[in-house]
């Protein structure tokens, strides 16, 4: 799976669950309505943009995930987003008894499955690229257009509506100075600018309202501007553009740009206090009947917007109070309640992998217990000429941990084997025969390392990066990463990193997702003491049991 795919499948997921957030917020907004305050309905919108533009989730026992079970709660951790294939799984599950002629056919069937599944994530992944590639052209250049005429607008000069524009600034509590223009271009009061904010008016607005409607007017626009409501609108742009392909999405732009002109509304009136609602109510109707409002772009911040808004807006101004643009405490408590449950993954815990076992427990995982017989590995002392002498030996240490792992993973029900269960010799290429053959779901080498600077020291973890697994629904990088992290967890020795070596026979030639972990330097004094412990070993065995079962988690994800 290629960096566009996981891209895309993580899109789509945010998409989904932004989906249901919207959906909740509409229905929020359709029992509480006029209960709720203007500026309250706007933060709602907030939240869904955070759902959509987010990144990475985070773990939270408030989830709604963690209604589910854990399949889903798997599914909530976009990097486990690998669901378009374990075809291999299945075919070793259903059918591991049968017939080699028909195994083969099935195992055909399934992989032109996979492939299937593989073919339509990358024809819809480079679909949607194409689509926010030309969105975001289009907004680029009717941007740019904007921007070119801007040039040749009149920046006012009129001392009356200056003074009046600092009046208004220093009433909503601006510093900057935010120039006003006027051009025919424009068909009714706005501004525009996240960075360099500009006012634009009709050419001919002095000579059709008076002075108190252009006060509120200015007011209204530099409202925006203190509310932020330029930026939330690029990010409504922006969330727009990547979530194109769902009409949900563009349905909440939509809205929240509604109740952005009412939460600006409130704003306004805040200052002006309630004796001028009926004055502010009375100069929106009259620039309704005045203008018609012809700019369309989510980064345009209007006076006036749509006829179907004009209704709501007036209701909403008779209704005010002083002190309702205000946010209550209930009303932070209640957006901290729908983050937490909305805008957070399942937690993982080891009791639900316990509870859920019975979705891997048919998955073989092979351990390779790294050399063995007439040759040792790495010795302890590094000079030691005669493998019989040496104190320590590196095969046994393999062995022991190897045979401790087996035990570990047969006792959470897991299919496991070894390659070799005593001291016997054993080739490369029996070892990758072995695995091939017995079509394991993953194979893990256990070695332990040496070198010839006795102060090198820790556990390291090794993949072949020019393997691919997309059947298996987990990269090699991601089996070593998993495996990786539960033994410098576990183990507390240094971190020597998760490392790619490309001609390892072992992971070159073997089939399913591949590792070697090297858990300690036997050449080391300080881990050579720990790996004379037992303790210490089966500190080892139980990371790398919680690592294997974490890998096949991903992989039935």
């Amino acid at each position: 799976m290629d960096i566009l795919d996981s891209a895309f499948l993580h899109i789509f997921y945010s998409s989904l669950m932004a989906s249901v957030l919207i959906l909740l917020v509409l229905s929020i907004k359709k029992v509480f309505n006029y209960r709720l305050g203007a500026r309250f309905h706007h933060v709602l919108w907030i939240l869904v943009l955070i759902r959509l533009l987010m990144p990475v989730a985070f773990e939270s026992p408030f989830s709604i995930l963690n209604l589910f079970d854990g399949r889903a709660q798997t599914l909530s951790n976009s990097q486990a987003i690998n669901v378009i294939s374990n075809g291999q799984e299945n075919e070793s599950r259903f059918f591991q008894n049968s017939h080699p002629a028909t195994e083969k056919n099935i195992g055909e069937a399934v992989k032109t499955e996979v492939n299937a599944y593989s073919y339509f994530l990358k024809v819809f992944s480079r679909i949607w690229l194409t689509g926010a590639f030309f969105l975001v052209l289009f907004s680029c250049a009717v941007k740019i257009k904007f921007k070119r005429r801007t040039k040749v607008f009149k920046r006012v000069t009129d001392p009356e509506i200056q003074s009046l524009v600092k009046q208004c600034s220093q009433k909503v509590k601006i510093k900057e100075s935010i120039p006003v223009y006027m051009d025919a271009y424009f068909k009714s009061p706005c501004i525009s600018g996240v960075i360099h904010p500009g006012i634009y008016l009709p050419e001919d607005i002095s000579s059709r309202v008076g002075q108190h409607e252009l006060k509120h007017i200015l007011l209204h626009e530099l409202a925006h501007y203190k509310r932020k409501d330029l930026f939330y609108g690029f990010l409504a742009t922006l969330a727009a553009l990547i979530h194109w392909f769902n009409p949900l999405v563009w349905l909440a732009a939509k809205k929240m740009r509604a109740d952005r002109e009412i939460a600006c509304d409130a704003c306004v009136m805040e200052m002006l206090g309630e004796k001028e609602r009926v004055s502010y109510g009375t100069t929106i109707i009259h620039l309704a009947s005045l203008y018609a409002n012809g700019h369309k772009q989510l980064n345009l911040a209007g006076f006036y917007e749509t006829n179907s808004q004009l209704k709501r807006r007036i209701s909403m101004i008779k209704i005010f109070k002083k002190g309702s643009y205000r946010i209550s405490v209930v009303a932070i408590i209640c957006c901290m309640i729908i983050g937490a449950v909305m805008l957070t993954d399942a937690v993982s815990t080891g009791d639900e992998m316990n509870n859920n076992i019975s979705t891997i427990k048919e998955k073989l995982v092979l351990i390779d217990p790294g050399h063995g017989g007439d040759d040792p590995g790495a010795v302890y002392p590094l000079e030691a000429t005669d493998a019989d002498a040496a104190l320590v030996k590196e095969k046994d240490l393999n062995l022991e941990i190897s045979l401790m792992l087996y035990d570990m993973l047969k006792k959470s029900g897991i299919r496991v084997e070894m390659t070799r269960y005593e001291d016997l010799a054993l080739g490369l290429a029996d070892r990758v025969e072995m695995a091939n053959r017995l079509d394991a779901s993953l194979f893990i080498s256990i070695h332990n390392n040496a070198a010839p600077d006795s102060s090198v020291d820790g556990t390291l973890t090794i993949f072949n990066p020019a393997k691919d697994y997309v059947s298996y629904g987990i990269t090699g990088e991601r089996t070593a990463q998993l495996l990786h992290e539960e033994m410098v967890r576990e183990l507390e020795t240094t971190d020597g990193g998760v490392r790619k070596m490309s001609n390892s026979k072992i992971l070159s030639n073997t089939k399913m997702p591949s590792a070697i972990a090297e858990v300690a330097h036997i050449t080391n004094e300080s881990d050579r003491q720990k790996l004379m412990n037992e303790d210490f070993r089966k500190k080892a065995a139980q990371a790398l049991h919680d690592g294997v079962i974490k890998v096949l988690y991903e992989m039935e994800a």
